[in-house]
């Protein structure tokens, strides 16, 4: 079967500085690797071949797939024993070697045993250029792993090297943005993913973009068992069998991704093989957007525990239409404001739906002066949908504002947001506190388009119960687009209307399709916020780093 390989050259090439004498980039590899189910030694050696051809090709930090050497179809503590090693161990110092002979770094995902406590997890071992184990991570979110994969707990370790420090994540920690950021906030330069899953690279753009780090994933492909259900067992043949075939061919990628998004190399085939990328070296960057981590405190608080969720008085589940309308270029009044709104509505009534939701992008007028307010407020009054409408100068000190018109039985409410989070090289004002404010269709959250550019934002709003984010924007990123679907990913409803950019409606979690609707001039979809209601987040994870200014100019 042909193998596609497909890299892009990227930044400055030269091995080292014309005049530092330092090192201007990195040559890394990841590979991409189908382990043979529960046959350790030939996995082992097959590896071993792969990374010796990855290191003598030029990588100095090599990436390999979770439980590489045993294959992921475990379903008990009995299957893991037969498959389990200590760290250090028989793996790693065969790797040691390899790596000593060839001072690389090499990151290895396998089945670990702890002997003290007789516990097994699914690992990953950091080895450096003197054959020496330099740490473990340890998987933090199982599934049906949970069978045999111990608790793992503490923070998301980091390791210096002289490319810039380094962290390990496996596989789901990388869905949750959580573990990224608690990396990035640590100063980390290159986050290492093992996985066992189907990634799409915009998804790794983004998390490389947010968080001003590169990242590197070796996937894997092919077929394993479901494993069997059994009616009898003991605690080490307890066991939890998947409710499929693990098919790990579906969107199967292994990746490189430069810190500011950029895709580097990509493998997809179902073909072992190598795949190359050279990684910039540079000084601590910038993040995207200022962190605020005097808004992030409930992050730390369990607000999403079962019991605890169901007390948050949220609003019944309902199923809206949510639109998102651009007016276009010019200048604009509020009667333009009525002709959209019109527009959204015909299209809500023809599918049968109220429209409970209709936004506009950042910067529709300028002020919020009484006359447009009021102006404002009798279109919404007459129509009895909520609209937000946002200002470029929103008062005195010209922060950026938006305004929620909320209708409710023929009275209409203001509610003003100012925008919390600014870029890099902005001065303005940001806002004291984020908005959210109980609908009909949802607990509802205004943002403008920075806001997002912190994946602590949507972290903050999943901890507050939101159902819908409300997004007033003026992005021309291309990739903005990509910014909105990894947001509502976690399980908030996304509507945005961009100024620079398509409008969008984006459904929170993985709702089956239609999922999101892109368009410029109008998006609309239906939406059932009941499908949000089940937040997911990560456990046995330390946030309280991200709740701390951090020390690094990044930060």
């Amino acid at each position: 079967m042909s193998r596609i390989l497909f890299a892009l050259a990227f930044g400055f090439c030269a091995v080292f500085g014309a005049s530092s004498g330092q090192a201007a980039s990195v040559k890394v590899a990841a590979i991409h690797f189908r382990p043979e189910l529960g046959d350790v030694s030939a996995n082992r050696s097959r590896l071993l071949a792969l990374n010796e051809e990855a290191a003598r090709a030029g990588a100095k930090i090599i990436v390999n797939t979770e439980m590489a050497t045993s294959g992921y179809s475990i379903f008990s503590r009995d299957d893991m024993s037969k498959v389990a090693e200590e760290i250090p161990g028989p793996t790693t110092r065969a790797f040691g070697d390899l790596a000593k002979r060839n001072g690389v770094y090499i990151a290895v995902g396998l089945p670990e045993f702890d002997p003290v406590t007789n516990q097994y997890f699914n690992s990953a071992a950091f080895i450096g250029p003197d054959g020496m184990v330099v740490g473990t991570y340890r998987k933090r979110n199982s599934l049906i792993e949970a069978s045999y994969n111990a608790v793992a707990t503490g923070p998301v370790p980091t390791f210096d090297t002289p490319y810039g420090r380094v962290s390990i994540v496996i596989c789901a920690d990388l869905f949750y943005p959580h573990f990224a950021r608690l990396a990035a906030v640590a100063g980390t330069d290159i986050l290492l993913a093992p996985a066992n899953t189907g990634i799409s690279m915009p998804f790794l753009s983004q998390r490389a973009r947010e968080n001003d780090m590169s990242v590197i994933v070796a996937n894997r492909y092919g077929k394993e068992t479901k494993g069997t259900e059994v009616d009898a067992f003991t605690e080490d043949s307890f066991t939890i069998p998947s409710p499929m075939v693990y098919d790990f061919s579906y969107d199967s990628l292994s990746g490189i991704v430069q810190d500011d998004g950029t895709p580097l190399a990509a493998w997809s085939d179902p073909a072992d093989g190598v795949v190359y990328g050279d990684l910039a070296i540079r000084p601590a960057g910038t993040f995207p957007a200022v962190r605020r981590p005097d808004l992030y405190t409930i992050l730390n608080q369990d607000t999403l525990e079962d019991y605890t969720f169901r007390q948050l008085g949220l609003p019944k589940p309902m199923v809206t239409g949510l639109a998102a309308a651009d007016l276009g270029a010019g200048v604009h009044d509020p009667a333009d404001v009525a002709k959209a709104l019109d527009k959204a509505s015909a299209k809500a009534r023809s599918e049968n739906i109220p429209l409970g939701l209709f936004v506009l992008p950042y910067g529709v007028f300028l002020k919020d002066d009484p006359v447009t307010l009021n102006e404002l407020s009798l279109i919404v009054q007459n129509s009895g949908v909520d609209v937000v409408v946002s200002f470029r100068e929103g008062g005195p000190e010209a922060q950026p504002t938006s305004i929620l018109f909320a209708t409710d039985s023929g009275k209409v409410t203001p509610y003003r947001y100012v925008r919390t989070h600014r870029l890099p090289n902005e001065h303005l004002k940001p806002g004291e506190h984020f908005l959210i404010v109980d609908r009909p269709y949802g607990r509802l959250s205004l943002l403008q388009g920075p806001d997002l550019l912190a994946p602590e934002t949507s972290m903050v709003m999943e901890k507050l119960g939101v159902d819908v984010i409300a997004v007033a924007a003026d992005m021309a990123d291309p990739s903005a687009d990509t910014l909105w679907r990894t947001r509502a990913a976690d399980y908030l409803n996304i509507v945005v209307a961009n100024a620079s950019g398509d409008e969008g409606v984006f459904l929170g979690g993985y709702p089956a399709p239609p999922s999101e609707s892109i368009a410029e001039g109008m998006a609309f979809l239906r939406a059932d916020s009941g499908q949000v209601r089940t937040k997911k987040e990560p456990r046995h994870i330390d946030v309280s780093p991200l709740l701390v200014e951090c020390s690094r100019s990044r930060c």
